[in-house]
C-alpha cells in the first residue's frame, strides 16, 4: 500500500495523487472517504483510501471542511476527477478518533481490513462543493 500526501495540505496532497490516479482503473476502483466525525460533515477531515485490486492507496489527513475551502475544494475535485473517469463505487469509514489516528502504524493488512469493514455506501455527492 502506498501512503501519500501531507497532513493539512489538501492542495499539496492532491496534486501528489494526480499522477498516480492515472495507473488506476477507475471502474474498479473502491473509493473510501475515512473521516472521524459522524453527524458533522461541515467539520469532517478525510483521508482517501483507493483499492483496485491488490493495489492500495491511502492518503494523509489532507481533506474536507476542517481544512477550510481548500480542503473542501480538494475534496471535490478528487470526487469529480474519480467520477468522470468511470468510479462508481464510493464509501464512506467513519472510525474513531483513537483508531483513525492510529492508521499510519498499521500495517497495510491491518488498515485494509479495518477500512474495508467500516465502509458504507456513500453518495458522492455529498463531497462537491
Amino acid at each position: 500500500m502506498e501512503r501519500i500526501g501531507f497532513r493539512g495540505l489538501p492542495k499539496d496532497t492532491l496534486e501528489q495523487l494526480k499522477p498516480r490516479l492515472k495507473k488506476l482503473h477507475f471502474p474498479s476502483l473502491k473509493v473510501i472517504l475515512v473521516t472521524d466525525r459522524q453527524g458533522r460533515r461541515e467539520q469532517a477531515r478525510y483521508r482517501v483510501f483507493l483499492v483496485g485490486g491488490k493495489h492500495a492507496l491511502l492518503t494523509e489527513d489532507a481533506f474536507g471542511p476542517a481544512y477550510g475551502e481548500e480542503g473542501v475544494r480538494a475534496l471535490a475535485q478528487l470526487i469529480e476527477m474519480l467520477r468522470k473517469g468511470g468510479a462508481f463505487n464510493f464509501k464512506e469509514a467513519v472510525l474513531p478518533p483513537d483508531v483513525y489516528a492510529a492508521l499510519d502504524a498499521m500495517d497495510e493488512g491491518a488498515v485494509r481490513e479495518r477500512l474495508l469493514a467500516n465502509a458504507n455506501p456513500a453518495d458522492p455527492e455529498l463531497y462537491a462543493a
